[in-house]
């Protein structure tokens, strides 16, 4: 009698080998079905943190957010893509240095959105699968640069007389610390208010429950944020953080007695003309906005947000933000000088916008987790967006602007 090894696994042996598995596998579905609703009583916060792990660009939908209604008075761009083949094959370096045609960095990168404006008109709009312009995605940090966009306009409506004015002017309940004394608006726009917060990229464990997950996923963000402690002294050093837009949130939230999701709707949201709805993500219904790691948009209406920065805060005739607060946000101030050094530009961080120091070129950019970019450069009048559930790496957005500038 032949008889047959599977491995040396006699084919008998195998079969129960699998039958044992599926058991198994069924017990742990079971035991898992029993112990999370009980977790998620027990822990809300763990739960959503074991559960979701680390959050895609659509983990915002299992969420409560608060929306921003589009404009009764859109503005659209004019289109002329004849170039956008010839776009595709520039090329542009990748995360480990190689040149490749964009095309390929737009399917390896995982980008979900790629758009270039050039002198007010669109020029390059290419989706993936399941994306298209009306598609809200979520920008993550970008957020922190819209809290720094609204933060100006904040003062020009007088809701707070200067960045010289501290945290506990506004929010008595930090009171209770006394370094929250000296902590001042300025402070929190410059990423310096010393205190302490933990990120993600230390390991799997760690990264579970570090403080980004833990403020992603808690449903009450303000008790969270009374519980910080401080590192060092603020004002002195720069430490990226998404408690200092947090905390500044707040504050505009007190000081002019709306969501910040509504004020930004009112004087930001429909004047530059979004053609889509907006929304921010907040940590419960009737809650604070979660502004450092979600605020959702469509890449199109994303762009309008450069626009306006491009137009130094006018819509034509009509002067949405000041163009002395967009000049003071993105003109690098000595004390913030190499901050940090990011990427091959080294580029520096004030007011939640990323500002190259390596070959300065007055360009500038709001970027978030997974390869969200908001990409302006008013030397060539050129504006790109990228939306990514990936990120390839790389910073191909001056190659491009120096082709299109030189060729096109």
């Amino acid at each position: 009698m032949n008889v047959y090894r599977y491995n040396g696994i006699m084919p008998q042996s195998l079969a129960s080998i699998k039958k044992m598995k599926r058991k198994i596998s069924i017990s742990l579905v079971a035991s898992l079905a029993i112990l999370a609703p009980l977790l998620y009583l027990a822990n809300p916060q763990i739960f959503k943190i074991i559960w979701y792990q680390k959050p895609s660009v659509k983990t915002f939908e299992n969420f409560p957010t608060r929306e921003m209604q589009k404009s009764p008075n859109p503005f659209v761009f004019p289109e002329n893509l004849v170039y956008k083949s010839r776009l595709d094959l520039v090329p542009v370096k990748n995360w480990e240095g190689e040149k490749v045609p964009f095309s390929d960095y737009f399917e390896r990168g995982k980008l979900l959105a790629f758009l270039v404006i050039k002198n007010d008109t669109l020029i390059y709009e290419k989706y993936s699968r399941g994306y298209g312009r009306a598609t809200l995605s979520n920008t993550f940090s970008i957020g922190k640069s819209m809290i720094s966009i609204i933060t100006g306009k904040a003062l020009e409506l007088g809701f707070l007389k200067n960045t010289e004015q501290k945290v506990t002017d506004f929010l008595p309940e930090f009171k209770e610390n006394p370094d929250f004394d000296n902590v001042r608006i300025e402070d929190l726009l410059n990423m310096k208010s010393g205190l302490r917060f933990k990120r993600a990229g230390n390991g799997v464990l760690s990264d579970l429950f570090c403080d980004e997950a833990r403020f992603y996923y808690t449903n009450n963000l303000k008790e969270n944020l009374l519980r910080m402690r401080f590192d060092t002294l603020p004002g002195h050093r720069w430490k990226y953080s998404n408690l200092d837009p947090l905390i500044l949130t707040w504050i505009i939230e007190k000081a002019s007695g709306q969501f910040v999701s509504d004020l930004f709707e009112k004087e930001i949201w429909q004047p530059i003309g979004a053609e889509y709805k907006g929304s921010w993500g907040i940590d419960h219904v009737g809650g604070l906005e979660n502004s450092p790691s979600s605020f959702q948009c469509a890449a199109i209406d994303l762009a309008k947000i450069g626009r306006l920065l491009l137009k130094k805060g006018a819509r034509e005739s009509t002067q949405i933000l000041s163009s002395d607060w967009i000049d003071h946000s993105i003109t690098i101030r000595r004390e913030n000088r190499y901050n940090t050094a990011k990427g091959l530009q080294r580029a520096t961080h004030q007011y939640y916008w990323w500002l190259p120091q390596e070959g300065f070129e007055d360009d500038f950019s709001a970027e978030g987790l997974k390869g969200q970019r908001l990409y302006v450069n008013p030397s060539e009048n050129i504006i790109i967006v990228q939306f990514a559930d990936g990120g390839y790496g790389g910073y191909p957005y001056r190659t491009l602007a120096k082709y299109i500038s030189e060729n096109l």
